[in-house]
């Protein structure tokens, strides 16, 4: 997997951000890597700026922008002191979400972190929070954070759907984490399990059904786990149950600081931009989350 070389970090000098920003620098001097710190002016909120409140003030406008730029090169100058790494402060208009994953990929970043929430989270919570939909659109993986960033992961669950994108969701938990305790984990439903006995199914038949389904699940995890680094300090879960269910308990047996999981799940039912799984993590999980995309396909 490619080395983390170039991070990028979205703050709007909110609470929720600093702790980003503070886990995207405690990152890059981890791995030694360049940090993109990144400042988005809404381009509607400007407009509206310019038409009801400065109308014919453009100076005004240059004013602000000034007074954000100076903002960001002083949290810069701050951030890379405290922690020794080259920081790159940026500012863009438009939509955030959009000029996040843009500015993503015109800086060939290897890692995007966000806050869970914005300096707006009671809005976020009806329309959707700016780091879902960073999530939707982004290139490359996504940190969300939650939690202050100060220390190094202990924790790490890769919560794994056995489509061809665990892989690197795996590899990219034990790389952001080396030294952490990792846990290979897999929620799995019997499809129609509900419905079987209606088809005349025996009971008997049903659990040989699930024992199969967690002994193919089992083999796959250890097949996965065998191709990693390191393979003596991985912890494997398997569960049956509904994974909106399963998922947050084991977050809090094995005491994950961060959860990482592929951006699609592997049913056919889910939202065509967003895996249900990932979606339910995303706004629901107590610890920082790690979104995965897949792999692009490769040309023929």
């Amino acid at each position: 997997m490619k080395p983390i070389q170039t991070l990028l970090v979205a703050t709007d000098f909110s609470t929720p951000a600093k702790r980003a920003e503070e886990r995207a620098a405690w990152l890059a001097a981890e791995h030694d890597a360049r940090l993109i710190l990144l400042h988005n002016l809404s381009s509607l909120a400007l407009q509206r700026l310019r038409e009801r409140l400065l109308p014919g003030q453009d100076d005004s406008q240059a004013q602000l922008h000034a007074h954000y730029r100076d903002a960001l090169q002083r949290l810069a100058d701050d951030l890379a002191g405290r922690w020794d790494i080259v920081v790159t402060p940026q500012i863009t208009t438009g939509q955030a979400h959009r000029e996040i994953s843009r500015a993503a990929r015109e800086n060939g970043a290897d890692l995007v972190v966000v806050g869970a929430v914005g300096e707006h989270p009671v809005r976020e919570f009806f329309v959707g929070s700016t780091a879902e939909r960073v999530v939707r659109e982004s290139p490359v993986p996504v940190l969300v954070v939650r939690r202050e960033g100060h220390e190094p992961y202990v924790r790490v669950f890769a919560a794994l759907d056995l489509s061809p994108c665990s892989s690197a969701v795996a590899e990219l938990a034990r790389r952001i984490a080396p030294a952490a305790q990792l846990t290979l984990g897999h929620v799995f439903e019997v499809p129609f399990e509900g419905k079987l006995h209606f088809v005349g199914a025996s009971e008997e038949a049903i659990h040989r059904y699930r024992r199969e389904e967690r002994e193919h699940a089992l083999a796959a995890l250890h097949t996965l786990a065998e191709a990693m680094p390191m393979p003596q300090g991985l912890d494997i879960r398997v569960e049956h149950g509904m994974p909106d269910a399963v998922l947050p308990r084991l977050l809090g047996e094995t005491a994950a600081d961060l959860v990482v999981t592929g951006k699609h799940g592997a049913s056919e039912i889910v939202d065509l931009l967003l895996g249900s799984m990932t979606k339910h993590l995303l706004r629901e999980a107590g610890c920082d989350v790690l979104v995965v995309p897949p792999a692009p396909e490769r040309k023929a």
